[in-house]
């Protein structure tokens, strides 16, 4: 079973309980051990909104009627605030959304090699639109990734508009653009 969820990156709030920070904690350390594996050179910061794709490892059950060959049935339970699953989860696929002054940019775009051309980035993407703003939102790919990023509604900046991208939003494409990495700058525009 998987399922997508926000990671709470406010770890410092102090208004959250002793056993709902150990959970905060849990998660951001295992989001942390996810980019570290996957993509090392990523910084993870709580200055970010962090979506994640679980993937819940349910407990197999043995069907004893057939000793020859036993049928598996697993169990699949939901418990309390449906952030808590009683069942040990991996992330599969993680998406940050970081604010840069009154824009946003999805960065760490990342599904793990097994999970690939699954459709898992697709749900991500799908999960976490709604909260991104029109108009507002940028991101930064490679051109091989365009038409996944054109499916949620993202269109490309040709060269001739980047005088219409937030200098923020150019200063750090220029950072992480290179010859050695060439990248493309899209931009979140529903359409009505």
């Amino acid at each position: 079973m998987i399922k997508a969820d926000w990671i709470d990156t406010h770890l410092l709030s102090g208004s959250t309980g002793c056993t709902d920070s150990l959970a905060q904690i849990k998660q951001w350390s295992a989001l942390k051990l996810f980019y570290r594996q996957h993509m090392p050179y990523a910084r993870v910061s709580v200055k970010e909104s962090v979506a994640v794709i679980w993937q819940y490892h349910t407990p197999a059950l043995v069907d004893n009627k057939s000793p020859s060959t036993p049928q598996v049935r697993t169990r699949q339970t939901l418990t309390g605030t449906n952030k808590i699953l009683n069942l040990p989860a991996n992330i599969i696929a993680a998406v940050r959304i970081k604010p840069v002054g009154q824009f946003q940019l999805l960065n760490g775009m990342l599904v793990e090699p097994d999970s690939r051309a699954k459709g898992i980035a697709n749900d991500l993407l799908a999960f976490i639109n709604p909260y991104l703003i029109d108009r507002k939102c940028f991101l930064f790919t490679e051109a091989t990734l365009q038409p996944l990023y054109q499916k949620q509604q993202f269109n490309l900046v040709t060269p001739q508009q980047t005088n219409q991208i937030p200098a923020d939003i150019l200063q750090l494409y220029q950072r992480y653009h290179s010859d050695k990495r060439p990248l493309v700058i899209m931009q979140l525009c529903r359409t009505l």
